[in-house]
């Protein structure tokens, strides 16, 4: 937990912290939003919601993760590698938007909590891709613990958000399932960073 604390307040610029949850808290609201209208619409239509919920929430989240790499604070040159960057947009588009379909379709509380789920493996793959596409100086060392306790976050949370968001039309189902997940996120990213050792760099 200190390894956390230490790399959230220490290594890291906060007002690009404070502008990445920004964006999560906007996307995945949007996303939301999106998957209820699927969930009253049929056919083409309905494919079309989750298209769109696809990309909404799929690409907020790696912004999130993109603005939060920017903001890391290390003391030495960084660069992208632009296919791995691409690559880990393509991977949070894809299994998320497989997730909402699969909560759209299903009807039973589990399958919202596992369509949840499935997010939060989204962005634990896509957060990982992502710090691969990461370049500086040397070679990361990763603590297998924190990486197990991000993925743990993003997959118990992820499933506790979905699972909240599908328990009613209401608004207030949104704001809840939105907050949770922008905390899967916000939550599996920083623990996810504090698990790269970058002493070595």
């Amino acid at each position: 937990m200190q390894t956390v604390f230490v790399t959230f307040f220490f290594h890291h610029n906060l007002l690009l912290v404070a502008l990445a949850a920004v964006v999560c808290a906007l996307s995945t609201f949007a996303g939301v939003t999106l998957l209820h209208h699927a969930r009253r619409t049929e056919g083409p239509m309905q494919l079309a919601w989750i298209g769109i919920a696809a990309i909404s929430v799929g690409f907020g989240i790696w912004a999130t993760h993109f603005i939060a790499e920017m903001a890391l604070e290390i003391g030495i040159p960084t660069g992208y590698n632009i296919p791995l960057t691409l690559l880990s947009l393509a991977i949070a588009m894809s299994i998320v938007g497989g997730a909402l379909w699969y909560a759209t379709l299903g009807r039973r509380r589990s399958d919202a909590a596992l369509a949840g789920a499935i997010v939060g493996i989204g962005i634990a793959a896509m957060h990982y891709v992502g710090m691969q596409a990461l370049i500086i100086g040397g070679k990361i060392g990763w603590d297998p613990y924190l990486i197990g306790a991000s993925l743990l976050i993003g997959i118990s949370v992820g499933a506790l958000a979905l699972y909240v968001a599908t328990l009613g039309s209401h608004i207030r189902y949104r704001l809840a399932g939105a907050g949770l997940l922008t905390l899967a996120m916000v939550a599996m990213h920083f623990t996810g960073m504090s698990a790269a050792d970058m002493s070595n760099c």
